[in-house]
């Protein structure tokens, strides 16, 4: 072979090798591009999956009620719980057919108050005490699409979109005190969730005490949010509005009734992506979507705008916004249909200079007198990253029911924050994990007008030494 021809054999390889390594490149970027609009379009569900795994695999079964005998500590791993009352979880699925739900009447100081949802956390109702029944008990049936059998005269029945739904209620009580803990452990025990077919002779409940097991609610955010993702695809119909959706999902080999089968590079580049979608609906949440609360200041809204308009599906007659809606889930567990009623919260996670809070450093809040509540008043701490509380940490909220905690002469309260708690300072302290992102919820409970009309404004927080 001739030497001009070597050399022209040689550069067209390397024309090939550029050529090949190039679309290469291109196809793994746009694959992570998907991979990272695909977590944030699943979040809602992935959210409602991990939940019911979490108590799944604490000896919840579908049709169980899972309850805590006490107010939940850390190791509720879920986006942004209180803990100020003891939750009450239950799940179901109606593919086979509608399911009931028995709630009991409000008693005796104690009532139950919550919204049953679907597998993407849309709010089918709310119920108990503050919902549809008004604390006067009653039957809900849950229907599937298309359903023609019969019902139960006088239940509020709901055509339910997904195979799988849940809900999740909150005892309403005056305190967290032994007597009031007992009554919530007994009203919760009263309520039924079964198969409308075994209405004229519902099953024996079965009734879980959850308080202190480890529930993992929180989705991981790593490669194998996607197993999961693909698992979740096989349980629930495929919407319409989903349709396009379903055809990037295709792209990264998750389709239904077929096997999930990634290449190690696939695997690499959902590593890649999953904890990019995090932040983005980390940076998306707290900095961008959520509207500011106040004028110059860093508090933010709870929800991203349409949530209202919407009913927390953020499904237009033009559009599904699955960016804001992802984003959401990300920081919250469950919706509610009239929210502002009974309670309102307001978002923090950043300084004044828009840093992020650091659970490395040390910050004081100060909350201004008079807060405008017919309730009470609550800040509670939460990890940047799941949204749920800090890990092994107990002490994540601080109240104005707290009889410890200690006003100023004007009638404030200044909260102290940091892995550390100041001299002298414990009862009006708490503690963030070092190394470790951290934002805040203040919830108002029982919000009165001043909390809406501007007359009332909490303060930035400020970092000290």
């Amino acid at each position: 072979m001739k030497k001009s021809s070597l050399l022209f054999l040689l550069a067209f390889i390397f024309i090939l090798q550029h050529s090949f390594a190039q679309s290469q490149e291109f196809e793994d970027e746009l694959f992570e591009y998907r991979a990272i609009e695909t977590a944030v379009w699943a979040m809602p569900f992935m959210n409602f999956k991990t939940y019911r795994d979490a108590l799944h695999d604490n000896g919840v079964d579908y049709n169980d009620v899972a309850y805590n005998s006490k107010i939940q500590n850390w190791k509720f791993q879920t986006a942004t719980p209180n803990n100020t009352t003891p939750y009450i979880h239950f799940y179901w699925n109606i593919q086979d057919g509608p399911i009931v739900i028995e709630l009991p009447k409000s008693e005796d100081g104690v009532g139950v108050f919550g919204t049953i949802m679907d597998a993407w956390q849309r709010p089918i109702d709310d119920v108990g005490a503050k919902g549809r029944d008004k604390g006067n008990g009653g039957k809900y049936v849950l229907i599937p699409e298309g359903y023609n059998g019969p019902l139960i005269p006088g239940a509020y029945t709901y055509t339910q979109r997904t195979n799988n739904g849940f809900c999740v209620l909150r005892p309403i009580i005056a305190n967290a005190s032994e007597e009031n803990l007992a009554k919530a452990t007994a009203i919760t025990k009263k309520i039924k969730v079964y198969p409308l077919s075994e209405a004229a002779n519902p099953p024996k409940m079965n009734y879980v005490d959850v308080y202190d097991k480890m529930l993992e609610c929180t989705p991981k955010m790593d490669e194998t949010l996607y197993e999961e993702i693909h698992a979740f695809i096989q349980e629930e119909p495929v919407e319409e509005m989903n349709l396009a959706f379903m055809g990037i999902l295709k792209q990264l080999g998750i389709e239904k009734n077929k096997p999930f089968q990634p290449t190690e590079n696939e695997k690499k580049l959902f590593a890649e992506a999953a904890p990019k979608a995090l932040e983005y609906m980390i940076n998306q949440y707290h900095r961008e979507l959520n509207p500011w609360m106040y004028e110059g200041k860093k508090w933010s809204v709870l929800v991203p705008p349409g949530a209202f308009e919407t009913d927390w599906t953020y499904e237009y007659p033009s559009v599904f916004d699955y960016n804001a809606k992802g984003s959401l889930y990300y920081a919250i567990i469950t919706s509610i249909k009239n929210y502002g009623s009974a309670t309102f919260y307001l978002d923090l996670a950043e300084t004044t200079d828009g840093q992020w809070l650091d659970g490395s450093s040390n910050y004081k809040l100060v909350v201004p007198a008079n807060v405008p509540v017919d309730n009470f008043w609550a800040v509670t701490t939460y990890d940047l990253e799941t949204a749920s509380y800090q890990r092994e940490i107990d002490k994540a909220t601080i109240d104005s029911n707290m009889s410890k905690v200690k006003k100023n002469k004007d009638g404030s309260t200044t909260i102290y924050f940091g892995p550390k708690a100041p001299k002298g300072k414990e009862a009006n302290w708490l503690p963030t994990v070092e190394g470790r992102r951290f934002f805040m919820l203040f919830r108002f409970y029982g919000p009165q007008k001043g909390v809406f009309d501007g007359s009332f404004e909490l303060n930035d927080i400020e970092k000290i030494k």
